[in-house]
C-alpha cells in the first residue's frame, strides 16, 4: 500500500530515530562501564587512580547522543504532523 499523498514518507526519519536510540544506549552504557571502574578504583583507594578524562568524554559524548535523540525524535514529529 502506498503512502498517502498528504502525509511525508516517515521511515528515513524512523530509522534516524533508532539509529539515535541505539548510539545514545551505547554510548550510555560505555559511560557506566567507565564510570563503575572509577569507582571501584576510589572505593579501593589505588595507589594509581585512572585519569578521568575518559569519564569526561564519554558524558560529553552522552550529551551529544541524547541531542541526536531529540533531533530525531522532533524531526519525526514533524514529518508525522505532530510538532507545531
Amino acid at each position: 500500500m502506498a503512502p498517502r499523498s498528504d502525509r511525508e514518507d516517515t521511515r528515513a526519519q524512523e530509522e534516524a530515530l533508532r539509529a539515535a536510540r541505539d548510539e545514545a544506549a551505547d554510548v550510555l552504557a560505555e559511560l557506566a562501564a567507565e564510570a563503575k571502574s572509577l569507582s571501584r578504583a576510589y572505593a579501593a583507594r589505588s595507589v594509581r587512580i585512572p585519569e578521568a578524562s575518559a569519564l569526561a568524554g564519554l558524558v560529553d559524548a552522552a550529551r551529544r547522543a541524547e541531542e541526536a535523540v531529540d533531533i530525531a525524535a522532533h524531526d519525526l514529529a514533524t514529518a508525522r504532523g505532530e510538532d507545531a
